[in-house]
């Protein structure tokens, strides 16, 4: 069996109350532990989204599959990292670090984003701390010198506060164009990775498959195969042409 590897963008874990959740954030825990399973039992060694870029570059990479959690939810992480834990899987998770113990601005629930002894604790639980700007902001949106000040700042802040060195970032919104790119160059990351499927694997413009509550055990499977992109666009192009 051939495993590529992959990494897979999760938000949020819980069971939000009717209309709290408008953009589909947040994952049942009991599918997100019966997906970590399925991977294992698959085969796949669940690592931190560096060791999976530094295994890739190695020639390294089939079998490695990494979880990712965008955003750095307190309730989430607390019980990501106990499913994690029991399984020995690692994880990274991205923070926006001027949203520290602030209400997560997409969900009506009143979830809370960690604040910095959150980060430290989840931190020191073994999952990597990686960067997502300053403020969750499109760097597309920015100025160059802004979007570069966003990076900076937003490393400097969670190294500030882990102690560790912070290698990788997740654009937010998994968006980024040729000035987002160089910014997290200049901004001394590793990796930087989006959030919208299959594509070549490029230091700075790495892909991450988004996972949502409606993302069944056998979607999961071919999303970590970099299958599930390809056959949905080849089913709408067959859906238009049938219309």
């Amino acid at each position: 069996m051939t495993r590529p590897p992959f990494a897979l963008c999760y938000h949020g874990l819980g069971t939000p109350r009717p209309g709290t959740d408008p953009h589909g954030l947040l994952l049942d825990p009991s599918l997100f532990a019966a997906q970590l399973d399925d991977l294992q039992r698959r085969g796949h060694r669940l690592v931190t989204a560096s060791e999976l870029w530094d295994g890739v570059q190695r020639g390294e990479g089939r079998g490695l599959g990494a979880i990712t959690f965008d955003d750095g939810l307190a309730a989430t992480m607390h019980i990501a990292v106990g499913l994690l834990g029991e399984r020995g899987a690692g994880a990274t998770l991205y923070v926006p670090s001027g949203l520290l113990g602030r209400e997560h601005p997409d969900l009506a629930s009143g979830e809370r984003i960690l604040d910095r002894s959150g980060v430290q604790e989840i931190a020191d639980a073994g999952v990597e701390i990686g960067a997502h700007t300053v403020d969750h902001v499109d760097l597309r949106t920015l100025p160059y010198a802004d979007a570069l000040d966003q990076l900076r700042r937003n490393k400097a802040d969670l190294e500030d506060i882990t102690g560790r060195p912070v290698r990788s970032l997740a654009y937010p919104y998994g968006a980024f164009g040729p000035d987002t790119i160089r910014a997290a160059q200049e901004a001394g990351f590793d990796s930087a990775w989006g959030c919208s499927g299959p594509a070549p694997w490029r230091s700075h413009a790495l892909p991450r498959e988004p996972v949502f509550p409606s993302t069944s055990i056998r979607r999961l499977r071919l999303k970590a195969a970099g299958r599930y992109g390809p056959m949905h666009r080849a089913a709408r192009v067959r859906a238009r042409l049938r219309g």
